[in-house]
């Protein structure tokens, strides 16, 4: 009967720091749990969006970062939330574009562009960035509503 009782505790203090080490070893530092997750219906596939501990500094303010993972990974890609506004700005980026979405009066869409090179400019396709730039007619938009929606297009502009 002893034996067993020590076996038992042996076993138990095995298995609890088996989970330690393991948790150790599988944290990176990140927030990543999945906070969105849906379909492009584009070449960049279904996506999942993760938060980060980033933040990302744009004109004095401070914005949230989200990661963007595709089934095709070369569509991945970070999206910045500015939290203290009424419509919040969003910036989506990688290292070779850079997209801002905002409200106006028209609703919510994509206002500005910019790219690190003219070959990664001539990878957009202009007419659709100007059919993006109204992706819901209304002022106002919640943030899963207006991520979960530049995750979804941003790769209809890739052509």
């Amino acid at each position: 009967m002893k034996s067993t009782v020590n076996y038992l505790k042996r076993f138990a203090a095995a298995a609890v720091a088996l989970l330690f080490v393991t948790s150790v070893l599988f944290a990176d530092g990140e927030a990543n749990e999945v906070y969105l997750a849906g379909a492009t219906n584009t070449v960049a596939g279904d996506y999942v969006i993760t938060g980060t501990d980033d933040v990302y500094h744009f004109q004095g303010q401070e914005f949230t970062v989200y990661n963007v993972y595709y089934d095709n990974p070369s569509h991945n890609m970070k999206i910045a939330v500015a939290d203290n506004e009424e419509c919040k700005s969003y910036i989506a980026y990688t290292d070779g574009y850079w997209f801002m979405y905002n409200c106006t009066k028209e609703g919510f869409g994509v206002r500005k562009a910019m790219f690190n090179s003219a070959a990664v400019r001539d990878g957009f396709d202009a007419r659709e960035y100007h059919d993006q730039t109204i992706l819901v007619k209304t002022r106002k938009i919640e943030k899963d509503q207006a991520v979960g929606l530049i995750a979804s297009y941003l790769p209809k502009l890739q052509g």
